[in-house]
């Protein structure tokens, strides 16, 4: 089942499916299987790649607010006053120039430098989310205008990891 929510205002879109009693969810190119399970209400227990992670829940102003392993972010359904959500489709030329990361992570690796060319859906980073490292490609053809991040580096969506310019 496809899903679009806002995650501290940066749109995401996921897929969720059960089987066999755990999650299987995919978040642009990033793809995890997990077990969720509630303690308790607004306690989320989640164990993927053999680790578990516990995460806090509550409500607010129309937002879920979330903590999960250091990390505070917002979570709400789009809603109509939301630009560019109700018809999906293509990515907008700024999400395929301002590379961002899907979720919360850690930077683990930057594979492109200042001034480099790419080939469309190249690896430019490498960002571990929930202990699984996820490959950030790039949508087009184009050069690396600026490098924002660096191995180590924690990030969420909300963070431009690299900048690439605009095609000619």
């Amino acid at each position: 089942m496809d899903f679009e929510y806002l995650i501290d205002d940066e749109q995401l879109k996921l897929t969720i499916e059960k089987k066999d009693g755990r999650y299987h969810v995919t978040a642009g190119e990033i793809t995890f299987e997990a077990d969720i399970q509630e303690i308790s209400p607004g306690v989320l227990s989640i164990i993927t790649g053999g680790r578990s992670h516990r995460v806090f829940l509550a409500e607010k102003d129309g937002k879920t607010h979330c903590s999960l392993d250091g990390f505070n972010f917002s979570v709400r359904e789009p809603s109509s006053d939301d630009a560019g959500f109700a018809e999906g489709g293509e990515a907008s030329m700024e999400e395929l120039l301002m590379i961002k990361a899907p979720m919360p992570g850690k930077v683990i690796k930057i594979c492109v430098e200042e001034g480099e060319t790419v080939k469309k859906n190249q690896t430019l980073a490498i960002v571990e989310a929930m202990k699984m490292e996820n490959e950030i490609k790039a949508g087009l053809d184009t050069v690396v205008k600026k490098v924002n991040a660096a191995p180590g580096d924690l990030v969420d969506p909300s963070k431009v990891l690299i900048e690439l310019k605009p095609p000619d």
